[in-house]
């Protein structure tokens, strides 16, 4: 058995306490078509909106999600180093924390936020957080400005809080099962600029998407 077999097969054996949050969700998935076409005499009758099948799959993404990195933190808690997502020694970042970042690197942060191929599972950053600003899967604490404190990040790397661009990392090594940006690079730097500005309309702040 191959070593990433044998990791599959711990992670299985993890994720099967998360079974019972995720089997009703699929299981409203997989009726997503029977939802449809009884829509219109539910709605009538009852005032029964049905959820749509795209919500149902963005919400068994995140699910799905939160158990892996779970799963993976409680596999890697005693050797978990946040080396590989955390700001190296001496770094400046090329955006702005606050705000005011330019059109030009918001729009292509965007574009990398649907951007599948980051990844190396198919996930991209709207899988688990929703798109068009349905913005879903973050807790309460990204209400904060940055830095603030990120469960996972915590749990698997040891950081108490994290920056915008040192969230997206952590996003790159558990999630998405990718190696981490280059710092200092164009796509960090766009996505980190874009998510300062999803945390913004997260909290309900004036932002600039």
């Amino acid at each position: 058995m191959s070593q990433h077999d044998e990791k599959r097969r711990r992670l299985l054996g993890r994720l099967n306490r998360q079974l019972a949050y995720t089997a009703p969700i699929l299981a409203l998935v997989a009726g997503g078509a029977a939802l449809q076409a009884t829509a219109s005499d539910s709605s009538t009758e009852t005032g029964f909106v049905p959820v749509s099948e795209a919500s149902l799959l963005l919400a068994s993404n995140q699910a799905e999600a939160e158990g892996e990195a779970e799963a993976e933190g409680e596999a890697e808690a005693e050797g978990g180093s946040s080396a590989a997502v955390a700001r190296p020694e001496g770094y400046s970042p090329g955006y702005s924390e606050t705000g005011d970042n330019p059109e030009e690197m918001l729009a292509r942060g965007e574009e990398l936020y649907y951007d599948t191929s980051l990844s190396t599972n198919g996930l991209s950053c709207a899988s688990c957080h929703g798109s068009d600003g349905q913005d879903m899967g973050y807790k309460a604490t990204f209400e904060q400005p940055f830095p603030h404190q990120v469960a996972m990040a915590n749990s698997q790397f040891g950081m108490s809080e994290v920056h915008a661009d040192e969230m997206v990392q952590v996003c790159m090594v558990a999630p998405m099962e990718a190696e981490p940006l280059e710092w200092g690079s164009e796509e960090l730097t766009s996505l980190s600029a874009y998510m300062v500005e999803v945390q913004k309309r997260f909290a309900g702040e004036p932002h600039d998407l």
